[in-house]
């Protein structure tokens, strides 16, 4: 059995009317409207229906257009292309930060942008939409997707399928919890410390980080976060990944930072063969500090499993330069500091005290004592890690590492508030939870997190696998090859 043949709702299916096409992932919905076994009319309000009977409770749905979506399913049913693209009719999910739309505004999960405008499509959104996207609605985060759990003053507390008193992670919550909920079989997420990744973990789903360049941010930025940051989706299963990715890879006209797709692209290649690959193991963080035993075993029994298809699996350290300071921070919160600027001009005025929050506050201050020099010696940090990181890979193709620290840990003990209102202990905290995500940002290379299996209080666990700059498509077939070894059930007992 593979984690294809199994539903992937980690509810009780039986308080589901419309099980049958929430137990499918992405691909398979969209074969079925490719057959006309299913109208995407049909696939439409499936998602909405989910989405308005679990939205109560999970709260990752933050904005919705239902009705728009329907009447763009209608005209879809009536105007079928003769040739379907492989994803056309599946329904999908927006994030709150970073691109933008011209079907809903985009708020950052912040009070300070609560009457923004939507402002047009980012390239992104553009090519997912003329792949046949439905978009429903835009996906909780925490404020300028800033936090390691999606509890944000502006929308609350996005809640966990699995356990609605654990986090979601962050920042890509909402995504992972519509995902693994069954609202959607796929959402948009971004990434610039783990923030697919670690929502991935949390929930039980697929989350990929491709290579920094190969999904393109414009019009409005080249980059995000000094080249930190990579934007895409969390899915049900590793081919679904692959296929949307086909839909959005590529330079955006005017970047200087592309990178191209593989001939025949990622979903082909899926199933290409993977000779003996050296993989490194690591199960202690760029600190030296060990994962959780949950972890640990998650990682330990992939090992096992690489072993056994013939791969040879060799102990692997991070270099101690990845062991990143407060320089990495500058990196991220000049945007944020920019982002509010661009408002406040927007709107003739600066944000009220309560507009923003506490944490965000603290580093709009802390961006605003930054220098030039600063910057650059931020930036000249993130290529020594990530020479650094190169070199340490010289001798194996992929390093194996668990996905988080510890088991997703409960409501209201990773937020700034329960830090204290201090950056530091904050910083502190989200590191010993999530460490293994932010080596591969720094190193802009491609990293996947795949579930594995359940902690004993039936929580997910899950492994991460990172490669060189550019070996997305290794990254993706070793990782659709463990699915299959694997054959995660995404439903509890």
């Amino acid at each position: 059995m593979t984690s294809l043949d199994v539903a992937w709702h980690p509810f009780p299916m039986a308080e589901h009317p419309m099980s049958t096409l929430l137990q499918t992932d992405a691909l398979d919905l969209a074969a079925r409207i490719a057959r006309r076994d299913l109208s995407v009319r049909e696939a439409t309000e499936s998602a909405i229906a989910s989405i308005e009977r679990q939205n109560p409770t999970l709260n990752a749905v933050v904005a919705e257009r239902f009705d728009a979506a329907r009447a763009e399913a209608d005209e879809m049913d009536r105007d079928r292309p003769e040739q379907l693209p492989p994803l056309w009719g599946v329904p999908f999910l927006l994030k709150d930060v970073n691109l933008y739309s011209s079907l809903l505004p985009t708020r950052f999960a912040s009070r300070f942008f609560a009457s923004a405008q939507p402002r047009g499509d980012s390239t992104m959104v553009r090519r997912w939409r003329e792949g046949g996207l439905v978009v429903l609605g835009t996906t909780n985060t925490p404020e300028f997707a800033g936090d390691f759990t999606t509890e944000p003053l502006f929308y609350g507390t996005c809640r966990n399928p699995w356990n609605v008193g654990v986090t979601v992670g962050g920042s890509s919550g909402g995504a992972g919890a519509a995902v693994a909920s069954g609202m959607v079989p796929l959402a948009h997420g971004t990434d610039l410390g783990g923030s697919i990744r670690i929502p991935a973990a949390c929930c039980g789903v697929f989350g990929f980080k491709p290579s920094v360049g190969l999904n393109p941010l414009g019009p409005w930025w080249d980059e995000i976060a000094g080249g930190l940051d990579s934007d895409h989706v969390l899915t049900r299963s590793v081919r679904d990944s692959a296929a949307a990715l086909d839909l959005t890879a590529g330079p955006d006209g005017g970047t200087r930072n592309g990178r191209l797709a593989p001939t025949g692209g990622f979903l082909k290649g899926l199933d290409t063969a993977t000779g003996p690959l050296r993989i490194g193991l690591a199960t202690k963080n760029a600190y030296r500090q060990s994962a959780g035993a949950a972890q640990v075993a998650a990682a330990e029994k992939v090992a096992h499993l690489l072993d056994a298809m013939g791969h040879v699996v060799v102990p692997y350290e991070f270099p101690v330069e990845a062991q990143f300071g407060a320089w990495f921070d500058s990196l991220w919160i000049v945007e944020v500091l920019h982002l509010v600027e661009e408002r406040a001009s927007e709107l003739g005025r600066e944000p009220e005290r309560d507009e923003l929050e506490p944490m965000t506050w603290a580093y709009i201050e802390q961006a605003r004592r930054l220098s030039a020099l600063d910057l650059l010696e931020a930036r000249v940090n993130m290529t020594t890690v990530a020479q650094a990181i190169g070199r340490s890979m010289n001798k194996i193709d992929l390093v194996l590492t668990p996905a988080l620290g510890e088991d997703p840990a409960p409501l209201n003990t990773l937020t700034f508030a329960a830090c204290g209102s201090e950056l530091q202990p904050w910083v502190e905290r989200g590191y010993r939870f999530a460490p293994f995500a932010t080596p591969a940002n720094l190193a802009g290379q491609p990293s996947a997190v795949l579930p594995v299996s359940l902690t004993t209080s039936g929580l997910p666990v899950a492994v991460q696998i990172t490669g060189r700059p550019g070996a997305d498509a290794l990254v993706l077939r070793l990782s659709n090859a463990l699915e299959d070894a694997i054959g995660w059930a995404g439903l509890p007992e």
